[in-house]
Order: C-alpha cells, then sequence, then structure tokens
C-alpha cells in the first residue's frame, strides 16, 4: 500500500473544501495529509459521523477563530471502524457524549443516535445546558466540545473494538 507523498509545507486551515493544498485545507484535508491519505476532505480514516462534525466545526468557525482546532488535528486519526461495528461505535459514541454533557436526550434526539446521525445530536447540544452569552464563549464551547467528542469516540473505538486475547492452553 503506498502512501501519498506530504507537501514541503504545511497549508494554512481555511475554510471549505480546496483542490490542492497550496490553496488551503479544511480540518479533514488536513488530517487526510497528517494520515498520508490523499489529499480529501472525507479521508478513509476518520468516522464518516466524526467527519461531518469536524467539517461542519472547521466551517462554522472564522478565520481568526480556526487556529484554536489545530490542537486537535491528527486526533480523529484512526477513529474507524468496519461498517458492520460502525453503528454500535456512534451510537456509543452519542451516548457517552450526552452523557458527559449532561443533557437528558429528548424522543427526536433518541431517535437521532439510535441511527447514530451524531453531527446532528452534537449541532442541537450546543446550546446545553444553557446558551451561552458571547460569541467569544461560544467557540470556547465548541473546541471544548469537539475535545470531548473525539474523547467519546477513542473510548467507544477502544471498548467495542477489543479482541479477546486467546485463552492459554
Amino acid at each position: 500500500m503506498s502512501m501519498t507523498r506530504s507537501p514541503d509545507f504545511l497549508p494554512v486551515l481555511s475554510r471549505g473544501r480546496h483542490r490542492t493544498p497550496v490553496r488551503g485545507a479544511c480540518f479533514l484535508e488536513y488530517t487526510a495529509l497528517l494520515a498520508g491519505e490523499a489529499f480529501s476532505d472525507a479521508p478513509a480514516c476518520v468516522d464518516a459521523e466524526l467527519a461531518a462534525v469536524l467539517r461542519h466545526a472547521n466551517d462554522v468557525l472564522s478565520d481568526a477563530d480556526r487556529p484554536r482546532l489545530v490542537p486537535l488535528l491528527g486526533r480523529a486519526i484512526g477513529l474507524v471502524v468496519p461498517a458492520v461495528a460502525a453503528g454500535r461505535v456512534r451510537r456509543e459514541a452519542a451516548r457517552r457524549f450526552t452523557v458527559a454533557v449532561g443533557v437528558p436526550l429528548s424522543a427526536e434526539e433518541r431517535r437521532w443516535t439510535g441511527g447514530a446521525d451524531v453531527d446532528r445530536l452534537f449541532w442541537s447540544l450546543m446550546l446545553e445546558p444553557v446558551p451561552v452569552s458571547t460569541s467569544a464563549a461560544w467557540v470556547d464551547r465548541l473546541v471544548e466540545r469537539l475535545d470531548l467528542l473525539h474523547g467519546c469516540f477513542e473510548e467507544a473505538v477502544a471498548e467495542l473494538t477489543v479482541r479477546r486475547a486467546p485463552a492459554a492452553g
């Protein structure tokens, strides 16, 4: 399996999709480069639902606030599981995230998490448990929640994909 050569420079983290890293990179395009994948906003090394949240976050942040995502770069690499386990991992990550935020799910939100719509759940909880009063506080919450969501995915992937060692015999 060959890896794509990384560019000789680091692209600027910016909004939207880009044709080449010379013109900048969104969070996921940057992640693809760090993982050694082809330049794409849908890297194979990141779960599609987590990628949707990250893509959305990248695009809602201003150019001035987007660098706050830099500490999260690379953290999503490897947070992907085979399709047969993806639904379980997403549901477990969503459950952990909701518990950590401390907001009971409505019937409609339970339906989203049942279908593992993590992006929709994440954004529905951005104003919970109480709305924030400034845009700076909203950006702080967004970055904190992205960090929390990564942790929930890391735990769910680890828990649901651990293979038991064969019994000694």
